[in-house]
């Protein structure tokens, strides 16, 4: 087995046995509120460096108030913090800022609207549907994944026999942009000494967030080239796999066999990503620092992107809409 095969049953055994520390949190959203990974949790590539980037998304009553309560979700995210500590995790990033509770209703209600980015519903909604992986409560998270999609294909039963995702994709887009612009915003500051913090971020963004948004406008492109339409049913049995098995999916189809070389390019590729960033941050900033190599691959591992979108999208309609 290879680094792609031993993240996945490593990030498994660990998320089960997390749910084993979180027998009272499961006890306060029980039929009120799921908890979602994100991250490398939420991709199962996890390592023994790895932190959890958990999310709380609660369902709504008939007056579109969250059925969590605000005591029962301080309680939650005690919960959640706790057990990350027990279990020897890294803190939860961003002082835990990102961990705050979003309801289903304003999920689905908020797309396209104004404040979709400064509630973080947008990047929450995204990350939910591209990587997310339900910690407590999977119903809960598999059935506000459904509604979002559904939100996104609003117009499908006008258009059944073509469908083809646009609101979605530009999301999507979206997302890979706003990774972009925080990265600079980010790591402007960072100079001197510090410049090898930026490049080890530019790294992994280039790789694994590069992963999270295009490997599902490929697997949404192989559909439509197959198929002519993209269905909610498609869209969810996408958001359901991680990003590497949407790139198998792929590659194991026999009907896009012109596909199969550059996909199987990219899953090697990134199989090498999982290997050189399989250790503590500071060996990894020296490892970087002495091997300008690896700011080559990240270009590389976009540009083989580029050309698998190419050869699948093969100037198509859908494809077109992605470019322009």
């Amino acid at each position: 087995m290879g680094a792609i095969d031993d993240r996945k049953i490593y990030s498994l055994e660990r998320i089960q046995e997390l749910n084993k520390l979180l027998v009272r949190a499961q006890e306060i959203s029980a039929g009120k509120a799921c908890v979602f990974a994100s991250g490398s949790f939420g991709r199962l590539e996890a390592s023994a460096h790895s932190d959890l980037d958990p999310c709380i998304v609660s369902l709504c009553d008939r007056g579109k108030r969250s059925k969590l309560s605000l005591l029962s979700e301080i309680a939650l995210k005690a919960e959640i913090i706790s057990a990350v500590k027990e279990f020897r995790l890294p803190e939860i990033d961003g002082d835990g800022k990102y961990l705050g509770q979003f309801t289903s209703y304003r999920l689905v209600k908020e797309i396209g609207s104004p404040v979709d980015d400064s509630d973080n519903t947008f990047s929450t909604r995204l990350l939910m549907l591209l990587e997310g992986r339900p910690i407590l409560n999977s119903k809960i998270f598999y059935d506000v994944m459904k509604s979002i999609i559904e939100a996104y294909w609003v117009d499908f039963d006008r258009y059944q026999k073509n469908f083809i995702p646009a609101y979605f994709t530009n999301d999507i887009l979206r997302l890979w942009r706003t990774f972009c612009i925080n990265y600079e915003a980010r790591t402007r500051k960072l100079v001197g000494d510090l410049r090898i913090k930026k490049k080890v971020k530019n790294y992994k963004l280039k790789h694994s967030r590069i992963l999270t948004c295009y490997s599902a406008i490929i697997y949404l492109l192989a559909v439509y080239k197959l198929n002519g339409t993209v269905t909610p049913s498609d869209a969810f049995s996408m958001c359901s796999m991680t990003p590497i098995e949407r790139l198998e999916s792929v590659k194991n189809n026999g009907d896009l066999q012109k596909s199969h070389y550059i996909i199987s390019k990219l899953i090697d590729m990134y199989e090498k990503f999982l290997d050189t960033t399989n250790q503590d941050g500071p060996l990894l900033e020296k490892q970087i620092q002495d091997n300008e190599g690896y700011m080559r691959e990240d270009y590389r591992f976009g540009q083989e992107m580029f050309n698998a979108i190419g050869t699948i999208g093969d100037g198509g309609k859908f494809h077109r809409l992605i470019v322009v």
